[in-house]
């Protein structure tokens, strides 16, 4: 009899990676580095992962290689890609921030600080007016100090405007200001969404701590800040928002370094998307983030260089 359960497990078994296999193929996997790597690693494949689809690998340390995935709604229905792995590549100065960060007792004294402290790098918009990257160290309390239930969220300031966001825009670098009259936002009708096309998505979320200012948000899509607006699968750059919020809740001795860049090709007013890159200080292996989130909405064609929009 205990031959014959063996024997049984065994048959179940080779019917299991058989399906498995055959499922690699048709979503796409089936290639023969692939295929090797489920033969010969098999610990390594779970059957969710092979319907994941919108995993990519390419040097993400240019972003301008990001600039070059071509959207597909089919693929990215929540209009953000995970690259390498979720494997972040920082530049030399994140990886230096880092570095002190991890440094001696650091991070420990900056888990004590208070919320009024928290270690944020906005940088200033560059010469055409333009967003750039926006860098912070999270801990617990900097996402308790922006809940709900201990502030309210506040509206943009007037003097929060950005790059792209209006037809008769004119930016006066001195005061590091954008003026204008006619809005480059409507209202749009599409298949799942009805509502304004664009958002001023912020680079660091509110509820990380993050600012209303000018050089903290981006004109975005809808799709791009929040994807279907799905509660149970946030999309967008609340993909890694949420991941980061969710881990802080329950690790709040960790502190989480955080790296949002808005990518811009040539001298375009709209980012194409914005490469999120994030890391766990203390335990770099807990936490884990490089994410592109396409600056897109299907059904709708963007002119990066202005802000314009016209439905497909």
């Amino acid at each position: 009899m205990a031959k014959r359960k063996a024997s049984n497990k065994t048959s179940s078994s080779y019917w299991v990676w058989l399906i498995l296999l055959v499922a690699l193929s048709l979503l796409g996997g089936g290639k023969i580095g692939g295929v090797n790597r489920l033969l010969h690693n098999p610990s390594q494949i779970s059957p969710s992962s092979l319907l994941q689809n919108n995993q990519v690998k390419l040097n993400s340390s240019d972003n301008q290689e990001l600039i070059k995935l071509q959207f597909d709604p089919h693929k990215y229905p929540q209009n953000y890609a995970i690259i390498n792995n979720n494997q972040p590549e920082f530049s030399s100065a994140a990886k230096k921030r880092l570095q002190i960060m991890r440094s001696g007792n650091n991070l420990q004294v900056y888990l004590k600080q208070s919320e009024d402290q928290q270690d944020t790098l906005y940088n200033n918009l560059d010469s055409l007016g333009r967003t750039q990257a926006v860098t912070s160290f999270v801990r617990y309390r900097d996402v308790l100090k922006h809940s709900g239930r201990v502030m309210k969220r506040p509206p943009f300031p007037a003097t929060t405007r950005i790059s792209g966001e209006y037809v008769d825009g004119t930016y006066d670098a001195d005061q590091q200001q954008w003026y204008g009259h006619q809005s480059n936002n409507r209202i749009v009708n599409l298949n799942n969404y009805r509502g304004y096309l664009y958002n001023k998505s912020h680079l660091l979320a509110w509820s990380l701590g993050g600012t209303m200012m000018t050089n903290n948000v981006v004109l975005g899509t809808r799709a791009q800040n929040v994807g279907t607006n799905s509660q149970s699968n946030p999309g967008g750059m609340a993909y890694s928002e949420t991941r980061v919020r969710n881990f802080l809740k329950t690790h709040q001795q960790e502190v989480i370094f955080y790296q949002a860049i808005p990518v811009y090709y040539g001298n375009e007013l709209v980012p194409r998307g914005v490469h999120v890159l994030a890391q766990a200080v203390h335990n770099p292996q807990a936490l884990q983030i490089n994410v592109w989130t396409f600056n897109t909405q299907a059904g709708v064609k963007i002119n990066y260089q202005t802000g314009q929009a016209a439905l497909n």
